[in-house]
């Protein structure tokens, strides 16, 4: 059994992966068998960003989007919705990516609800989250609705973290 640190390590380095890539997939509507952990999971002890996994068992989309994003304003963190896909090449770059110091940097003060399209595919648009490709970020507002505020992988070139963090650090943080 490995440590709790390292375990949680292992699962930040596995859930951001989605979120870095710089080729878009398109949704094809093909099934995921990845089994995630729901519970968010801090990168270090003073967590710099959140990420959770919600399943289509634990509610209503819109309403599971809503609670999160009311945790994330509580802990001063900014709510957004990843989009992506276990068999999303991109996404699982962008996952693996997320132990890099840059990207942990760039997600600095966020609160990552990371969304399986294929689990969540028709339940996306109520929720305001529309799935041109994947990966994708949106930010969320109060309720849990998804805003005009996107970014995805065609904000970056190669896969890596020296490409996809200073876009991403952008979008997250447009003020600095």
């Amino acid at each position: 059994m490995l440590p709790a640190a390292l375990r949680s390590v292992l699962v930040v380095a596995v859930g951001v992966s989605v979120l870095t890539a710089s080729a878009a997939c398109k949704s094809n509507g093909a099934s995921s068998d990845q089994k995630a952990d729901p519970n968010p999971v801090a990168t270090g002890p003073a967590p710099s960003f959140v990420e959770v996994r919600p399943k289509k068992t634990e509610g209503e989309l819109l309403a599971l989007l809503g609670s999160h994003a009311k945790k994330a304003r509580a802990q001063g963190l900014v709510p957004y919705a990843e989009l992506g896909a276990t068999w999303c090449k991109p996404c699982r770059e962008l996952e693996a990516s997320m132990t890099d110091a840059r990207m942990q940097s760039a997600f600095k003060g966020t609160y990552i609800v990371h969304l399986d399209v294929d689990e969540w595919g028709n339940a996306l648009p109520k929720a305001s989250l529309g799935v041109a490709s994947i990966p994708r970020i949106v930010a969320l507002d109060d309720e849990g609705k998804g805003t005009s505020r996107t970014i995805d992988g065609a904000a970056w070139e190669e896969n890596v973290a020296a490409n996809m963090a200073p876009p991403l650090a952008k979008f997250f943080h447009p003020a600095e």
